[in-house]
């Protein structure tokens, strides 16, 4: 149960973060759109749960903190690329449908993953375990039971509708093809 809380918590820190991302690289306001909802994109969720499994595996298994750091860093690209380019190329042979494009980047794989963002992936791992999970993850155990299982019925809720909403939307559109 309390990994699947930091999954939403991180899925909507993640659709956070690319909006922010996004608005300061294109100058204007920009609210990042997510294939199946609004407000959550489940890949960053996935991805914030790897990263800090990555990185507690490695402090248990690894002796000496910085050769933990760096092996735990190099892994968590490793796996969220892996993942960026399973989800994007996913989306893009079923569905259809290319959410982001990287082509225009260097080192590029069929533009779906760069080097670039793969190592901006590194500096978020980092982040992320060492100063922002520590921090939600108190939160989050400290949350009675009744509270947790609450919020993950509210949330999955809300999640399905707007998911069957949007996918219904893009298929109208014919953004999507199934």
């Amino acid at each position: 149960m309390n990994l699947f809380l930091f999954f939403l918590i991180y899925g909507f820190c993640g659709f956070l973060l690319e909006s922010v991302f996004r608005s300061i690289t294109e100058k204007k306001i920009i609210v990042s759109r997510g294939f199946l909802t609004n407000g959550f994109c489940p890949l960053y969720g996935l991805c914030g749960i790897a990263i800090v499994q990555i990185f507690t595996l490695s402090e248990i298994i690894i002796n000496g903190r910085f050769a933990a750091l760096l092996i735990a860093t190099i892994g968590s690209i490793a796996v969220v690329t892996f993942l960026e380019y399973a989800s994007g190329r996913t989306l893009d042979r079923v569905f259809h449908h290319k959410m982001w494009d990287y082509s225009s980047l260097p080192y590029n794989l069929h533009s779906y993953i760069c080097l670039d963002f793969s190592l901006m992936w590194g500096i978020v791992a980092i982040i992320l375990a060492n100063i922002i999970h520590p921090v939600i993850e108190i939160s989050v155990y400290a949350l009675p039971i009744t509270i947790k299982f609450t919020i993950i019925y509210f949330i999955i809720s809300i999640l399905v509708v707007n998911s069957s909403y949007n996918m219904r939307k893009l298929y109208h559109m014919n953004i999507i093809k199934l």
